[in-house]
């Protein structure tokens, strides 16, 4: 058997002699078809590429605040917990290997001086709790929220964002600093590209090495571009906001099509032949040391997916259980009123007997009544059972039919919490899959309503239900979601109740349940009474 240096090494030259042959036979196939480019297709490939940058820009932008945010708001910097640097610098370094856009990450206190940070260098991540660039806070020690500014470096564009701990300046600041240098990695040879300010200085450039683009253009010419605003200058150049601060100028590139001949031609066709005759037996050559790794690795995610749906099952079990307990408390609720009646109907036939009017009639109503609330209590039952019970097949269901199953069991605790339930029915489109796993979903949102309803003292406790076609909505007027929680609300194990009350499971098997057994969404927001909480159904 080869040991994994062979394999390695056979690995290293087939994607050596691959990569040469493709990056040669695509230069000059490049070469070939930049000739045919049009100025209507250049004007349709950069406005596409122009946008792509524009949205991973916003993403890259929107994804550090939230991490900042994150940080600073983070139970690690509470009042309850001693802060410890050691531990902070442990976070920190898993929150910049998370991120390879994230260069550095420090906390300091409300007088500037750094406590702990953590810079990545080369590939290795270092901390420490002393660092020579002290944070010049004397701009933000008024500051509440979240600052940022973009600093353009040798290195590239860089982002750095400040938020106070708690939006309190007093408990200190997080400083993240990230790179935004690969956000231009992906432009392509039938465009130059340049990065100017308002100002129209360069800050970045792929082709020429200019300070202002009045150096570039004529005067004229220049002015437009710095005016300009998400549209074409001229046919060969596009001009797009990157923020508020800075543009993205898009100029066609010439010089490459015009340097296309009939030579560069005929060696693109000689190449694609070359790579053609040497791609077939190199690729049966290394064909069977691939295989055999993507047997094994193939193997492996078999074996994670199999670890992944134990550890789902273990979870659903748990969620079973938590409903089943559910279920026995509704039932206690339900069977309540009969069990007094019974014993209100014993103390009337023991008075009875003792006052010797006991006689046959009397008996027999007793008998009746009694019989009748057995019965209600022992239907009672069977309703639950018939509601949990385990469903072996999907199956086409109407949705109403089992809300309406799911609030007739809770119908003792909605009155004794003195619960609207206000029903707004469109209309009902069938649905496909287990009823009862639709059931445990209906219960844990409602019973969760309740919950917070009833921990929060709602006086007129409220919950509306709306069904239109396959979107269903639940909404109650607690409140709403706390917003440092609502995007945790899903996760496993997390709950807000003490662990006597909550498993934390509910909502995240709901939504597991809703997503992958019924091909459908599940989520929350907060509306201007409460949560409200969707299912939506393809």
């Amino acid at each position: 058997m080869r040991n994994s240096d062979d394999f390695k090494f056979d690995i290293t030259v087939a994607f050596v002699i691959f990569a040469f042959l493709i990056v040669v036979s695509l230069t000059y196939i490049s070469i070939f078809f930049f000739n045919k480019i049009s100025t209507q297709e250049f004007q349709e490939k950069v406005k596409i590429s122009a946008d792509n940058i524009v949205q991973i820009y916003k993403t890259k932008e929107d994804l550090i605040r939230k991490s900042t945010l994150a940080i600073a708001n983070s139970e690690l910097f509470s009042n309850n917990f001693n802060i410890n640097p050691e531990i902070i610098s442990s976070i920190f370094k898993i929150f910049l290997s998370a991120n390879r856009d994230f260069l550095k990450i420090k906390y300091v206190n409300q007088y500037g001086k750094t406590i702990v940070y953590c810079k990545k260098i080369d590939k290795e991540i270092i901390c420490g709790e002393n660092d020579k660039n002290n944070f010049i806070f004397r701009d933000f020690k008024l500051q509440t929220s979240l600052f940022t500014k973009e600093i353009m470096t040798d290195e590239g564009l860089k982002f750095e964002t400040i938020s106070p701990i708690k939006k309190d300046p007093k408990k200190g600041f997080i400083l993240l600093e990230s790179t935004l240098k690969r956000l231009f990695s992906g432009s392509n040879n039938f465009y130059n590209l340049l990065l100017i300010d308002n100002n129209g200085n360069i800050y970045y450039s792929n082709f020429l090495k200019a300070k202002s683009i009045f150096d570039l253009f004529t005067y004229t010419l220049a002015d437009r571009i710095k005016k300009a605003a998400d549209k074409f200058v001229t046919d060969d150049i596009y001009v797009v906001p990157l923020n508020k601060k800075f543009k993205l100028v898009f100029i066609q590139n010439k010089k490459l099509i015009n340097k296309t001949n009939a030579v560069s031609q005929k060696l693109a066709m000689i190449m694609i032949l070359i790579s053609i005759f040497l791609a077939i037996p190199l690729g049966v050559f290394f064909s069977k040391p691939l295989y055999n790794f993507y047997k094994d690795l193939d193997k492996r995610v078999k074996d994670e997916i199999e670890k992944t749906k134990e550890k789902e099952q273990i979870l659903m079990h748990q969620s079973k259980l938590a409903a089943l307990g559910e279920m026995l408390g509704n039932i206690a609720h339900q069977w309540r009123h009969p069990l007094t009646r019974l014993s209100l109907l014993i103390q009337n036939i023991e008075m009875a007997y003792k006052m010797n009017k006991l006689d046959d009639e009397r008996f027999e109503k007793f008998k009746n009544n009694a019989l009748s609330q057995i019965e209600y209590m022992s239907q009672t039952i069977d309703d639950f059972t018939n509601f949990f019970k385990k469903d072996t097949k999907k199956e086409t269901f109407c949705p109403k039919e089992i809300i309406d199953k799911a609030l007739q069991l809770m119908e003792a605790r909605i009155k004794q919490n003195k619960l609207e339930i206000i029903y707004d029915v469109k209309n009902t489109t069938p649905i496909e899959g287990y009823k009862s796993e639709f059931s445990q979903v209906i219960l844990n949102i409602i019973n969760n309503a309740i919950d917070i309803l009833k921990e929060r003292n709602i006086e007129n406790k409220k919950i509306w239900i709306r069904i239109n076609g396959k979107t269903i909505e639940i909404e109650d007027n607690a409140g709403g979601i706390p917003d440092e929680i609502k995007d945790k609300i899903f996760e496993p194990y997390f709950t807000t109740k003490f662990q006597s009350q909550g498993t934390g499971i509910g909502l995240y098997m709901s939504r597991v349940i809703i997503t992958q057994h019924f091909d459908g969404e599940l989520y929350a927001y907060n509306s201007s009474n409460g949560a409200v909480f969707v299912i939506k159904f393809k």
